[in-house]
């Protein structure tokens, strides 16, 4: 028997309750880490890229531009030299022709160059950006987590429609920091948290079950860290650090800029082969 009736209020089986609350600490457990991730992913992760961008990554966007554009000058260099070993007059033609194949080889660099550009453009939003005072961002967690032991799809055994959009919408006003949608969904959880069954075999394999999705968001989370950007977060709050990295970078900016100017003054010597282009 699960549990005794007495008046109005139903006493659970010492063995019953135990499994109850361990399951409770079990979601409470779950619920940190999955907010300890989407903390990494959806807003401390901004907050590392934008002072990776501000302080390293506009350098790097600088250099990758240059390398991109001395490929391009090989590149057309290798082609003219063809041409006229051929015995060929570089013509209009021939230079239109060339400049179709440098833009369908380079695509994918160009693409990259402006997602580059957008995340400069990112990081100076970011810096500029308006964010929870201390308090509303303990809120924020404080009802996250609690909603997240009530929506999360490793929690909760109800997978409705309504249930996935309750947990988008957690989602969406947690990486948000939207304060105001979480205090409205939490206000509407209040009476509609779902019920376990009492039976010892369901409460054991929810036991079981919990501890291994917990184990594998630990492993996720253990990963996460582990990995660009949040590898960087130390390293870019160390002066030293950052000051070695732009003098690296800047060092690899002047040396690539030298051998763009000598492709540049090969590829102008090139191009006008004949006289034909001018």
């Amino acid at each position: 028997m699960n549990g005794v009736e007495k008046g109005k209020r139903v006493v659970l089986h010492p063995y019953v309750a135990k499994k109850l609350d361990k399951i409770e600490e079990l979601r409470g457990n779950l619920a940190a880490i999955v907010e300890e991730i989407e903390t990494l992913l959806y807003q401390k992760r901004d907050g590392i890229l934008a002072r990776y961008s501000r302080d390293i990554g506009h350098l790097e966007y600088d250099l990758f531009c240059l390398e991109t554009t001395i490929s391009e000058l090989r590149y057309r260099i290798s082609f003219l030299q063809k041409e006229i070993n051929k015995g060929k007059n570089i013509t209009a033609n021939i230079v239109a022709f060339l400049d179709n194949e440098v833009v369908e080889k380079f695509t994918n660099a160009k693409e990259e160059i402006e997602r580059r550009e957008e995340e400069l453009r990112k990081s100076a939003d970011y810096f500029q950006g308006t964010f929870l005072s201390p308090e509303e961002a303990r809120e924020l967690k404080l009802l996250y987590r609690q909603l997240c032991k009530m929506h999360h799809p490793d929690v909760n055994c109800d997978k409705s429609e309504s249930r996935e959009r309750q947990w988008n919408l957690l989602q969406h006003a947690y990486r948000n920091g939207d304060l105001a949608l979480l205090k409205s969904l939490a206000e509407h959880a209040k009476d509609s948290e779902s019920k376990l069954p009492k039976t010892p075999d369901f409460l054991d394999a929810e036991i079981k079950r919990l501890r291994f999705v917990i184990e594998n968001q630990r492993n996720h989370l253990a990963n996460t860290i582990s990995s660009p950007p949040f590898s960087y977060e130390e390293k870019l709050l160390n002066p030293d650090w950052v000051a070695a990295k732009q003098q690296e970078l800047k060092q690899e900016i002047s040396a690539a800029e030298d051998r763009k100017a000598q492709l540049q003054t090969l590829y102008d010597t090139l191009i006008s082969y004949s006289g034909s282009v001018h």
